[in-house]
């Protein structure tokens, strides 16, 4: 098994994407370090066990910048020193996190950064897992962690301006990143999920020599059944998808 050396990759998404599951499934691969958010604007609690607390990188907001406090310098100068890491090294960028620090596009067209552009094609489930995480308070499971039967209630009077939230927002990823000619693929994490051989798209454009070999996450999925097991009033539900373009999304 090799790898290029060279690549330096970013994980475009958005939340509750399953970016986490393929994130920690590349730091299964030996030479390939993934990280979490990395611009998330929150320091993390002294103490508190996450799943990649083993190998977690200082997020932007916790590192010192040598003198360099004012952006768009410090960003830089972040990425440069994170990108010397030895091996493949990537981490998950979300779009909230891109609007917020603009700056990384320039970084990442003058250094030709990779750009895995991961989607979940099933907006709905991105609802529901939102819904979940706000319920439970909990964003992953590890493997051995037991799983717990969740109901949601969602709002059926917004539930079609976040689908279409959803939409947008994965339409204008598209476009800034075919505007700007970065090297880029997108991959839907349903078909990761459903046909491990549509990693062998992600290996090709990392420069990842697999044969045929995926590794396993130690994350797994907290949601437990179908949409007509999740969601309490999903008769409603239902009712308000049936008339619009996103019918085919609780069936």
């Amino acid at each position: 098994m090799t790898i290029n050396k060279g690549t330096k990759f970013v994980v475009l998404t958005s939340q509750r994407s399953g970016s986490a599951w393929l994130i920690s499934t590349l730091n299964m691969i030996n030479d390939s370090t993934a990280y979490s958010e990395l611009f998330l604007d929150r320091k993390r609690i002294p103490g508190e066990k996450k799943w990649d607390s083993d190998f977690a990188y200082p997020r932007f907001i916790e590192k010192k910048h040598n003198g360099l406090a004012l952006r768009p310098f410090s960003v830089f100068s972040y990425l440069k020193g994170l990108y010397q890491n030895p091996g493949a090294v990537g981490f998950k960028l979300m779009y909230s996190q891109l609007r917020a620090y603009p700056e990384i596009l320039f970084y990442l067209v003058r250094h030709r950064i990779r750009i895995v552009h991961l989607i979940r094609q099933n907006h709905l489930d991105v609802v529901i897992s939102h819904a979940i995480r706000s319920k439970t308070k909990q964003s992953h499971l590890v493997t051995g962690q037991a799983k717990k039967d969740v109901q949601v209630k969602l709002d059926p009077n917004t539930l079609i301006s976040q689908l279409k939230k959803l939409q947008r927002n994965i339409m204008l990823a598209r476009r800034l990143l075919r505007w700007l000619k970065l090297p880029h693929i997108e991959v839907a994490y349903e078909d990761l999920l459903r046909d491990h051989s549509h990693f062998a798209l992600i290996w090709e454009f990392l420069s990842i020599n697999q044969e045929g070999f995926v590794p396993q996450s130690n994350l797994v999925k907290i949601r437990k059944g179908n949409p007509a097991d999740v969601i309490s009033n999903y008769e409603e539900i239902k009712t308000v998808l049936a008339g619009s373009s996103f019918a085919n999304l609780i069936d």
